[in-house]
């Protein structure tokens, strides 16, 4: 099993693949959205959104993996290993994608088994949802030995 957990306000831009990717995933993937903080300033809404953060992973026992732009990039084929591996050892697998202003990591990283990043560069939360999901599909099918990937 997979859970994404994502700040979310809407999905309106990328709706319509995110939702053909939740389809096709339906049994594979559970999806967990959390509010952003409206707070004023960064660093008030960097505290509130690591402390709801915090408290969701305390309840999660699967291997957590921090979607987070400073961080290790892996290529299909061992993001794909990472899946299998972690639902082996862990029985599932958490996907956490970073909030607007990023978490404070070092209050997070007891909780968080690694950090992982698409790209140096910063996309909007809904496309990154998407592409993580176009990525599980992608190494579900690997697995399958269906044809999607190449």
């Amino acid at each position: 099993m997979i859970k994404i957990i994502t700040p979310c306000d809407s999905f309106k831009h990328f709706e319509q693949p995110i939702n053909e990717f939740l389809k096709r995933l339906w049994k594979e993937v559970v999806f967990q959205k959390i509010k952003p903080s409206k707070r004023g300033e960064p660093h008030e809404i960097i505290k509130e959104e690591t402390e709801v953060l915090s408290k969701v992973l305390q309840k999660e026992k699967w291997y957590k993996v921090l979607l987070y732009i400073d961080s290790k990039q892996l290529t299909t084929e061992f993001f794909a290993k990472l899946i299998e591996d972690s639902k082996m050892k862990h029985s599932g697998i958490v996907f956490i994608i970073g909030w607007a202003y990023g978490v404070d990591y070092e209050k997070l990283k007891d909780q968080i088994d690694t950090k992982l990043s698409f790209s140096p560069m910063t996309f909007p939360h809904s496309q990154a949802l998407m592409m993580l999901l176009e990525q599980v599909y992608r190494a579900s099918c690997m697995k399958k030995g269906v044809k999607y990937h190449h």
